[in-house]
């Protein structure tokens, strides 16, 4: 945090709103899930938005400013009650911190990327004031009595990515205009919106989103990117513009941001040609690579839901989005068809993420024991800017081809999370920029990061031009499939490596044990697991819990659909043979059905 001092701490006092208590909304209780109940834990659980001002802002400008948005939206002034009768409290006044600090940043120069930085690392470390309220702070860095930077800081209980966006842009409305520096008549608020999802209208929206996702959870993957692990020097280095920084071993995170001027040129003519919009182009590319790349062509992956369906939630500030499951059936030729069908899976998606996530959760263990899998959310999808479907062309769609050269990727190491590949896309001065992000860059490592982004950048720069056809992905992207060994194979729709299944079971069973594939009934293969006794676990239905417990992270896994609990082991453990001719303890799926 070098060149920035800490002067002072100005508390803004806020006055004059409504004080109310309600029920807590169903995007509080889910924040609150993943969150923990301690709503005022630090502030690397915010999320932060840095603002430069014109020349000749005060720092009474940026106060007033601030204390009119607390005003005029609650879930910046709301505490919340956890536990027994939990609610959200809105308070009537009170008052906000802002910590000024002093910048050694050269006056007039452009504020750089690591003076943001600083300023949040110095935010995130300064102690939650007792006496202001910790949703919501700000920090404003200062130079000879200039304003250079605002940064505004809100708690995810208080705000999602598109809330915060309204926040940022009320800002800039207001620091420019004192006479519009009023609260204004009072708007859809999180009480209000608690209300509305506690009415007999809400709680049907809620119970079609669970069978929304009872009904695409039931077959989608246990992983869409289960693809053998990269062996040390099998994989092509990195060949793109900008260094990728250092991030090896298991569980590292690697991000990369795709600036690409072809992208931008080719994205309003393949909207324009297929009537979407700019995200319905993008995901359906996602799309279109991931079904080249891992082999899958039924793919269900989570997708953000913004929830903002209807007029009054326009302006709406309050955690509100939630995943979804966006199901795309990618088994088409034609990039525009792949398009339109991404289209009406974006809208379905987004009608079907508004939900009780402890509910979802009971609801996603129930299938994971049934099925021997367990819900990840391996892949994802975050658009949390929406854009004008109508943005005009910024020139002809010959041009996106020639500016493929211009293409570059940007490398980041992002703060750690679970998911194994991440796509997102955010506004970039008014322009769409997609990343994608890994929490785990052994199994998802740089190279494959950048051909999937080049992948994507030369396909919708083919499009943009009419539409391609998808046989000729590899010639057009330079992405070729997967290659799975005969230690895969796919079982109720998921891809699954015998040896790691094995891996799994051994360590669940802790004694003697051997895992095959064998035809069922219909003649599909399960997974069987023939254990010794001795270790344990006793029963088939001990066996499959000790099995779900330890997938977690294990993306090419799945328990077995049947366990057998043998008197003992045979000598060559190797054949399914003589394993059927042990006296059998034990034997059934061990699903909570067969106690």
């Amino acid at each position: 945090m070098g060149g920035l001092v800490f002067t002072e701490r100005i508390h803004v006092k806020f006055a004059g709103g409504r004080a109310v208590e309600a029920p807590l909304t169903l995007g509080q209780i889910n924040t609150l899930e993943w969150l923990g109940d301690d709503t005022r834990a630090g502030l690397y659980r915010m999320m932060e938005w840095a603002v430069t001002v014109p020349d000749g802002t005060t720092l009474r400008d940026v106060t007033d400013t601030l204390a009119v948005l607390v005003e005029r939206h609650e879930s910046l002034r709301t505490s919340f009650v956890t536990g027994d009768g939990r609610r959200q409290v809105v308070s009537g006044s009170g008052q906000v911190a802002v910590d000024v600090y002093e910048t050694d940043a050269a006056a007039g120069s452009p504020v750089a990327h690591e003076e943001i930085t600083d300023l949040i690392a110095a935010l995130q470390a300064a102690p939650v004031d007792d006496v202001a309220d910790s949703l919501f702070r700000a920090a404003v860095a200062v130079h000879d009595g200039a304003i250079r930077v605002v940064l505004i800081a809100c708690s995810h209980l208080a705000v999602d990515c598109e809330s915060l966006a309204v926040i940022v842009r009320q800002f800039n409305q207001l620091i420019r205009d004192p006479d519009e520096r009023h609260a204004g008549p009072l708007t859809h608020q999180p009480a209000d919106q608690a209300i509305v999802e506690h009415s007999a209208r809400g709680r049907r929206r809620a119970e079609a989103s669970l069978r929304y996702w009872r009904q695409l959870t039931s077959r989608m993957p246990q992983s869409l990117c289960a693809m053998p692990r990269p062996v040390g020097g099998d994989e092509r280095e990195v060949q793109h513009d900008y260094a990728v920084p250092s991030s090896g071993g298991e569980g590292q995170p690697l991000g990369c941001w795709l600036d690409s001027p072809a992208l931008r040129l080719a994205l309003p003519h393949i909207a324009a040609r297929t009537q979407t919009t700019l995200p319905m182009v993008l995901s359906a590319a996602f799309c279109a690579v991931l079904s080249w790349r891992t082999g899958v062509s039924d793919l269900v992956f989570a997708s953000l839901a913004n929830n903002r369906i209807g007029r009054e939630m326009h302006d709406y500030v309050g955690t509100l989005a939630q995943d979804s499951l966006l199901a795309v059936d990618a088994g088409t030729t034609s990039f525009d068809e792949l398009v339109r069908r991404t289209g009406g899976a974006t809208l379905r998606a987004a009608m079907h993420g508004l939900y009780e996530v402890r509910l979802l959760q009971e609801l996603q263990e129930e299938i994971g024991d049934r099925r021997g899998t367990l819900f990840q959310r391996d892949c994802a999808s975050n658009i949390n800017i929406f854009f004008d479907g109508e943005v005009r062309p910024a020139g002809p769609p010959e041009a996106a081809q020639e500016a493929l050269s211009r293409t570059a990727l940007r490398w980041h190491i992002p703060p750690y999370f679970r998911v194994l590949l991440l796509m997102r896309v955010i506004d970039s001065d008014g322009e769409p920029l997609l990343g994608l992000t890994t929490g785990h860059a052994d199994l998802i490592p740089a190279a494959e990061i950048e051909s999937l982004l080049l992948g994507i950048d030369r396909l919708l720069a083919a499009a943009a031009t009419g539409d391609v056809d998808l046989r000729r992905m590899t010639e057009i992207t330079g992405l070729t499939p997967v290659v799975r060994g005969p230690e895969w194979l796919r079982v109720d729709n998921c891809w699954v490596e015998l040896p790691e299944v094995q891996a799994v079971v051994d360590e669940a069973v802790q004694a003697p044990a051997r895992v095959f594939a064998e035809p069922g009934d219909d003649g599909r293969p399960v997974l069987t697991a023939y254990v010794a006794a001795g270790g344990p676990v006793r029963t088939p239905r001990e066996a499959h819990r000790a099995c779900l417990s330890l997938l977690n992270g294990r993306y090419s896994a799945m328990a077995p659909g049947r366990y057998v609990i043998c008197a003992r082991a045979p000598e060559d453990t190797g054949d399914p043979a003589a394993w059927r001719r042990q006296p059998v303890l034990a034997e059934g799926d061990g699903r909570e059905a067969q106690r």
